[in-house]
């Protein structure tokens, strides 16, 4: 009789036992890209328009300090110029107004030097201030100026110096005689300004420009009326980040207008010995120059093959610029290496090692459902397409009470490009909807990938609505207990669909040049002539590109099959994608991998609509693709079969 019950109880067990077998084990990682403090200003991607450019750098007020004829920043301390007399202030302490010093000299101008603080003479004498007791500045010669600087700053070891020509001088520090050469020149200068990197001036237009070596100098700030609106006289950098100084004394510390919720998201799924895994980046788009490096380093440093790795692009146009658009304004043609680099990538690898870090048991469950937020945006006539697919993941953990979920949708995350929201750093609806599904009671994390979204844009101008529409339809997807179960091993490919660029001879292009050039302020034909000079370029270089490929990678994780595409991917390739496998558990995402073009179809050619035509001249690429671009990406997904 007990061995009976033994046995039915162990039969009761089975059920249970099987139940919480776990299939997968995953690991989640996210990192911030917000832009940092060593970074001034940054240009937002997205819109070609307004022809000056978008910037992040908003001017926060901090006192009112009386005005000054210069100013410096030594580590926590500002010193202003007044009368010959230097004033000290504790920019920790700002409430308490700056303090006379005393001294010796009659200054005439100061600047910062790592940690010490310069001035120049009336008599053109280099001064070096230490000091003896807090009140008071001691000065040890540094040697003397033979032009007459209108401002003077230090940057890599060189003196910096304006003239009055709006000619930049430079000379190495060092004992002796200082050996000036000139560096650059820039009209309507009125101040200089340099941090541990890059040397920036301020004009009296209130543009502040960065020196780039030999392309000259470019656009990083200007006074839009909206976070930049006032009339700047002095600038400063520190360690602590930039300042400003209007000409009424106020003084303002430099920050990025944000919402602070630029992220990447990592997702590691491993089952055995083989692993995935799913990147989403809240930028307008990468280069596959860029991917391809970031992925030979996840390789090196993970294991992990580049052919396992996805990388999204939420495509947001309120990010900093992550690619190069050789043909759009100077200030959007390529990003800001240092945010690039050392913000983005260093992103990635860190979600990446976090991901690595925490693997565990984990079961995957997939439902799918759809959200009406986009409409058609371009394309003529009626019963117009869209893939309103919204699809969830929801991963399960053993050892944790709450889960982490990747949602899709493909829909441009744009807004109006106007007012506040329009200058601010945003990942815009897909942002805003991962905060809002923290708030559900079994959601740890969020992420999102883009979809095929390229020709479709929001039905509401407030992103805000657009994410409640998709929380709506993700939350209700979750508590909803039909999702289906993610089972069986992994599987990982990535294949290219070449297509012959096809160039314009260079005659054409010499008349389309000419058509456009001579069209100042006109940001459509300014475009069209940089294009035409890129591809002139090309064909003077013999460096025209062969082809205009297009990614396709499929990454099988059990029945799930996940497949990225990549440029601006069109909606009807999602809905042609899936009909190649009806009845199966199929996602299909853009923006992956490369964000080179728009991927358009027939339609949109022979419409000869903007996603069709005329954003070919806007991403500098040799010619549009032929009308059979869809049917033939369909068909080599179709014979391939991943």
């Amino acid at each position: 009789m007990y061995r009976r019950i033994i046995l039915l109880a162990g039969l009761f067990a089975m059920p249970w036992l099987a139940f919480t077998q776990y299939e997968y084990r995953v690991g989640k990682g996210q990192a911030s890209i917000e832009p940092n403090r060593p970074i001034l200003s940054v240009a937002l991607a997205g819109y070609g328009a307004p022809r000056e450019g978008r910037f992040s750098l908003e001017w926060k007020t901090c006192a009112n300090l009386g005005k000054a004829d210069d100013a410096a920043i030594v580590a926590d301390r500002l010193y202003l110029l007044r009368e010959g007399t230097i004033w000290q202030v504790d920019l920790n302490e700002l409430e308490g107004g700056p303090k006379a010093l005393k001294q010796a000299e009659c200054i005439s101008q100061i600047t910062g030097s790592n940690n010490s603080l310069l001035a120049l003479t009336a008599d053109n004498e280099l001064l070096e201030a230490t000091r003896s007791r807090q009140d008071e500045l001691h000065w040890r010669r540094r040697g003397m100026l033979e032009q007459t600087p209108k401002a003077l700053s230090h940057w890599k070891d060189h003196w910096v110096l304006l003239d009055a020509t709006g000619m930049l001088w430079t000379a190495k520090e060092g004992g002796g005689r200082l050996m000036w050469d000139t560096l650059v020149k820039c009209d309507d200068v009125i101040d200089v300004m340099a941090d541990r990197e890059n040397l920036y001036v301020l004009t009296a237009k209130q543009e502040i420009l960065r020196y780039d070596g030999p392309d000259g100098w470019l656009r990083v700030a200007i006074r839009n009326g909206i976070t930049y609106d006032q009339d700047m006289q002095l600038v400063m950098a520190s360690g602590e980040g930039f300042w400003a100084m209007d000409r009424a004394g106020v003084l303002y510390k430099g920050q990025h207008n944000s919402t602070r919720q630029l992220a990447v998201n990592a997702l590691l799924i491993k089952k055995g010995k083989d692993r995935v895994a799913i990147l989403g980046a809240d930028v307008c788009g990468f280069d596959a120059s860029f991917v391809d490096a970031l992925k030979q380093d996840i390789q090196r440093i993970f294991g992990i093959a580049p052919n396992a790795v996805m990388v999204n692009a939420s495509h947001t146009h309120y990010a900093p610029v992550t690619q190069y658009w050789h043909t759009w304004g100077p200030h959007c043609q390529k990003p800001d290496s240092t945010y690039l680099y050392t913000v983005v990538k260093s992103g990635i690898l860190d979600a990446m090692r976090q991901a690595t870090e925490t693997l565990q048991p984990a079961n995957l469950y997939v439902g799918k459902s759809e959200v009406d937020i986009g409409h058609n945006r371009n394309l003529p006539g009626t019963d117009l397409p869209y893939d309103k697919a919204l699809d969830v993941i929801r991963v399960d953990y053993e050892n944790l009470d709450k889960d982490d979920i990747i949602f899709l949708a493909g829909c441009h995350p744009v807004f109006q490009n106007a007012g506040r929201e329009g200058v601010t750093i945003s990942p815009n609806y897909p942002g805003v909807a991962r905060e809002m599904l923290l708030h559900h009671s079994k959601v740890r994390s969020a992420m999102f990938l883009q979809g095929c979204g390229g020709d479709i844009n929001p039905v509401d101008a407030d992103h805000r609505v657009t994410a409640k529409k998709v929380v709506s339809a993700v939350t209700d997807v979750l508590d909803r207990s039909q999702m289906q179960p993610i089972q069986g091993g992994i599987t990982f490919y990535l294949d290219t669909v070449k297509f012959d660029s096809r160039p314009w001879p260079e005659d054409k292009i010499r008349e389309f040049r000419t058509a456009n050039e001579g069209k100042e302020g006109d940001v459509g034909a300014e475009k069209n002539v940089r294009w035409a000079d890129l591809m002139l370029q090309y064909i003077e270089n013999d460096e025209m590109p062969a082809t205009m490929p297009v990614f396709v990678q499929t990454l099988n994780i059990g029945n799930w099959k996940l497949v990225g595409i990549s440029r601006e991917t069109t909606t009807e390739y999602g809905l042609g994608v899936k009909a190649l496998w009806p009845g199966k558990l199929v996602t299909v995402a853009g923006y992956c991998n490369d964000v080179s073009s728009y991927l358009p179809t027939s339609r949109h050619i022979k419409a000869g609509v903007y996603e069709g035509y005329d954003s070919f001249f806007w991403y500098g690429q040799p010619n549009i693709f032929p009308e059979n671009v869809y049917e033939t990406i369909i068909e080599s997904i179709k014979l391939k079969n991943r």
